[in-house]
């Protein structure tokens, strides 16, 4: 049963943002961290596969269904699963009425996932929002791409202990490119590494016309993004280098604080990006 508004006003005097989880793994820990620095922000509990594992200090409530959470009453739903968790619970979080925060970008590489995602968005009439994540320079490409933009390149180079087996990896002596073509085929190869890629996808040409390049590379120590487009709009290059995650190398310490600002974002009186 959904709480009553009396209820509710009585658990967000502060007026804070309600946010659920869906997932609270390496990237979900982190959010809690750093949302616990924001009183604007509350996490009210997080779905999750296995309820009986320890979690941190300071956790949110778990729960085994999102009807559990649901009935928490969030207003935004943050997705920080992965590809699985965001098809288990993607459209069920739109059409429940919440708007929703996702990082498995790649995950939409898949058409029918993607179909039933904006489905349940324009029917319910609710939001289905990209986090940047680990790259940036989305805003620039989406402007550029209301006109005419002709090329995205998108370069990912990452240690290759985070691509490859360890022994092919320990015996890697040059930067080795593990694949390149359209981003869609890069997201389906590489699902938990490349969900930049499909983000800056989204942002411009799309999952088909952009191009993605996979690069194992053992003189490196942080992954690092580099994005090139080309269109009406001039050029444009950008690189970043990001700390990967402590607990998960996979993913980029830059992840947690995007999700907190795109957070803030929602209630703020001037809007950045």
């Amino acid at each position: 049963m959904r709480l009553h508004e009396s209820e509710m006003d009585a658990m967000s005097t502060n007026g804070a943002l309600r946010v659920g989880l869906i997932g609270l793994g390496a990237i979900g820990g982190s959010v809690v961290l750093r949302a616990a620095q924001h009183d604007d922000i509350e996490l009210v509990g997080a779905v999750v596969r296995d309820t009986s594992r320890p979690r941190p200090p300071g956790s949110p409530p778990v729960f085994a269904t999102l009807a559990e959470l649901l009935a928490l009453d969030p207003e935004v739903i943050v997705e920080v699963a992965g590809h699985e968790g965001l098809r288990a619970h993607g459209a069920a979080a739109l059409r429940a009425g919440c708007d929703l925060y996702f990082v498995a970008v790649g995950a939409l590489a898949d058409p029918e996932t993607e179909r039933e995602l904006l489905e349940a968005a324009r029917e319910h009439g609710r939001q289905a929002k990209i986090i940047s994540g680990a790259i940036g320079a989305l805003d620039a490409i989406a402007g550029a791409s209301a006109g005419e933009l002709t090329r995205v390149t998108h370069t990912s180079r990452k240690p290759a202990a985070t691509l490859m087996p360890p022994d092919e990896a320990a015996a890697l002596t040059e930067p080795v490119e593990l694949f390149s073509g359209s981003a869609r085929e890069g997201a389906l190869k590489f699902p938990e590494s490349v969900n930049v890629a499909a983000a800056v996808s989204f942002a411009g040409l799309g999952l088909d016309g952009t191009t993605l390049r996979v690069v194992a590379d053992p003189e490196i120590e942080r992954n690092r993004h580099e994005v090139e487009a080309e269109g009406e709009f001039g050029t444009l290059r950008f690189e970043i280098m990001n700390v990967p995650s402590a607990d998960n190398p996979k993913s980029g310490s830059l992840v947690a604080m995007a999700i907190i600002h795109q957070l803030r974002q929602r209630r703020g009186g001037l809007v950045v990006g």
